[in-house]
């Protein structure tokens, strides 16, 4: 739930700042997406090596054994999301660098929300609950707070084509 409020957080006070500079919203969001997805990588490699945000066990050979958590092998879905958010990045770059100078109109926006949190809603799945409330539950509060930024991507590149 941290980087879901964090990424909130972010979203209002660039709006603020946008809004007493003069700075066009989505040009500097665009911007901003390109290296978001290098920020999220970097920060998962940072919970890998805390043993934070644990996988579920596993008998796969790639298990990786948190001692702070038992000595279970476990999936490292901080490894999962760090590279699908290197993948993203460079995703980015090629859409980025293809459209040149243009004015992107929210696209970069869009495709970076789709991307990173469709990537980690498929990783929640792999990972332990991190409150016990969830295992009553059939997407976890990681999946679902993912499925407004999915949506708010989806509507920006939408409204990219109709008014580009």
């Amino acid at each position: 739930m941290a980087s879901h409020g964090g990424t909130l957080g972010v979203l209002i006070a660039l709006g603020i700042y946008c809004k007493k500079f003069k700075i066009n919203f989505l040009w500097l969001l665009d911007k901003i997406a390109i290296v978001a997805p290098l920020v999220a990588a970097f920060i998962r490699f940072g919970n890998f090596m805390n043993s934070e945000i644990y996988g579920k066990p596993t008998n796969g050979n790639w298990g990786v054994v948190f001692q702070r958590a038992d000595l279970i092998p476990r999936h490292p879905t901080q490894l999962y999301e760090a590279f699908l958010y290197l993948l993203i990045f460079g995703v980015l770059i090629t859409i980025y660098t293809r459209i040149g100078q243009k004015k992107h109109n929210g696209l970069l926006l869009g495709v970076c929300l789709i991307l990173i949190f469709t990537a980690r809603f498929l990783v929640e799945f792999f990972k332990e609950n991190q409150v016990r409330f969830e295992e009553l539950m059939i997407l976890n509060m990681g999946q679902i707070l993912s499925i407004p930024f999915i949506v708010i991507g989806l509507i920006l590149i939408f409204l990219r084509k109709e008014y580009a």
